[in-house]
């Protein structure tokens, strides 16, 4: 089952993996805002998972926080390269 938009306010936080809508709403914009702001290379790609795309939060988070010239947040450990893991487990898959 998919936690739909309603649903967010009855998590304890966000998922860590959001549909479109989600990271749209995450993000404070419209879903279309954010799908032309994924094709202009301003959001991540989504992980693709069968037919169902999702973004990671910590990704949207790592982006936003070089938009807004902060230091990274702690959503995600200093040493970890998620972009990497992603290719490394895309690659694994026949993916990339």
């Amino acid at each position: 089952m998919v936690a739909r938009i309603e649903d967010i306010g009855r998590l304890p936080g966000w998922p860590r993996m959001l549909s479109r809508e989600q990271a749209a709403a995450y993000l404070g914009v419209s879903a279309g805002t954010f799908d032309r702001e994924v094709a202009a290379g301003q959001w991540p790609q989504p992980l693709e998972r069968g037919r169902r795309k999702t973004w990671d939060r910590f990704a949207l988070d790592r982006m936003l926080d070089g938009r807004m010239g902060v230091a990274s947040t702690a959503s995600a450990r200093e040493d970890d390269d998620l972009d990497r893991e992603l290719s490394e487990w895309k690659r694994s898959r026949g993916k990339g």
